[in-house]
């Protein structure tokens, strides 16, 4: 990708409760996906099915917004469940990420599942399609480039550290942000049930459902949709 900068990172193996690896962060000191729960079992029932991408990518061209790559687990996860899909729409990805070396990290670690999912995302990485799948990689704050985006997006993936990690990404700013980013009928999904964090994405113009909570899941996600 023209914007992916080779630096260096500290993101080490992580094992997690369903069998699947993810990443932890050594800058963060956390996991991209949650042990207890396992990366696969997290992205497939707080993203990929919350979202309901999969239906909607046979109905209408899809465009993702993917905000913090995290482990990718959420993408490969979605890449894979679509890889079964015959539609003929297009998924347009657009990934926010401030770690570059996450995509290293991703390219190095071939053990990383569901393999299939991973081996898709590692072919977008280097070539930015593959069939009828586009990614383009954004890197930096995710802040300014959230204000900087012009598209509308049908589905977003919101994917930050928690908000003691990361408090600058859990704000009624980015999620106003959000708000004008989505088309009419866009869902925001993210792992996160806290009950300020839903307050606040309501103040920026947001309703909310829970997500049904998977066996071993310590916390329930949330879908936000405009009001």
């Amino acid at each position: 990708m023209h914007c992916l900068v080779p630096l260096k990172g500290k993101n080490k193996p992580l094992h997690t409760a369903d069998g699947s690896m993810s990443l932890y962060s050594m800058e963060y000191h956390e996991g991209y996906r949650a042990k207890s729960v396992g990366a696969y079992t997290e992205s497939l029932h707080k993203f990929y099915h919350a979202s309901c991408i999969g239906e909607l990518l046979k109905k209408q061209d899809v465009r993702l917004l993917d905000i913090c790559l995290g482990g990718g687990s959420n993408l490969s996860v979605t890449l894979d469940k679509i890889a079964d899909i015959d539609t003929p729409y297009k998924l347009h990805i657009v990934t926010v990420e401030r770690q570059a070396s996450l995509f290293e990290t991703i390219m190095d670690t071939p053990y990383l599942w569901p393999l299939r999912g991973y081996n898709i995302l590692r072919e977008l990485i280097v070539n930015a399609n593959h069939k009828n799948v586009r990614l383009d990689i954004a890197i930096g704050d995710a802040r300014e480039i959230l204000s900087k985006l012009m598209w509308s997006f049908d589905v977003i993936y919101f994917d930050p550290f928690g908000k003691r990690k990361n408090p600058e990404m859990w704000t009624v700013e980015v999620f106003r942000q959000l708000h004008r980013l989505c088309s009419d009928k866009a869902k925001v999904v993210t792992y996160s049930s806290g009950k300020v964090i839903r307050q606040d994405f309501v103040a920026a113009g947001f309703k909310f459902t829970s997500t049904p909570k998977p066996e071993g899941a310590f916390q329930e996600g949330t879908v936000f949709s405009k009001e």
